[in-house]
Parts: C-alpha cells; structure tokens; sequence
C-alpha cells in the first residue's frame, strides 16, 4: 500500500513539473501584408516582441526589393499554419 501512495505522489509531482512545458505561450512573429503582390508573410518564430521588431526592417527590405507594396506590419503571438499566404481574385487564400 506504500508503494501505491508514492507512485500516485511521484506522478503528481510529475504531472505539476510538466505542467508550464504543456501550456508554453505562443511565439512572437513578424506579419506583413502587402497590396502588390496580396500577400500575408509571416517570419519568425522570436522569444521577445523586441527581437521580432529588431528583425522588421531587414524583412521590410527584402520585399520591397522585390517591388512589394506594404500594407501593415504587426508583431503578435501565433503560430502561424504556413509562412506565406497567398491571396489572389479566384481564391479567398492558398499557402505557399
């Protein structure tokens, strides 16, 4: 019966120790939707939003470069399900 008491104990302790690894929050990226091409870019992933708008204006060249036109930038928490999301006039959106 003591056995059982300190294995329920030693999975209690288990399941608390494991517990802020199950619940980590999201990630900080760098999202940018321009008009031309319609384009919702994400980049990332950042531990601090200060280090996702340290690395904003190298992204920002890179598509202006390549003739982008920018609508807003936006650093937030997500996790995003593709890192390009194109839209175009036959489709609401298609990842790339």
């Amino acid at each position: 019966m003591l056995g059982f008491y300190l294995f329920c104990i030693y999975i209690g302790v288990l399941s608390v120790l494991a517990a802020p690894y199950s619940r980590r929050p999201e990630k900080w990226w760098v999202e940018i939707v321009t008009d031309l091409p319609r384009c919702t870019y994400y980049f990332g992933p950042f531990d601090t939003d200060k280090e996702a708008s340290s690395h904003t204006p190298g992204y920002l060249e890179d598509l202006e470069s390549e003739g982008a036109k920018r609508v807003s930038i936006r650093i937030k928490r997500c996790q995003p399900s593709a890192l390009t999301i194109y839209e175009d006039e036959f489709s609401e959106s298609i990842a790339a």
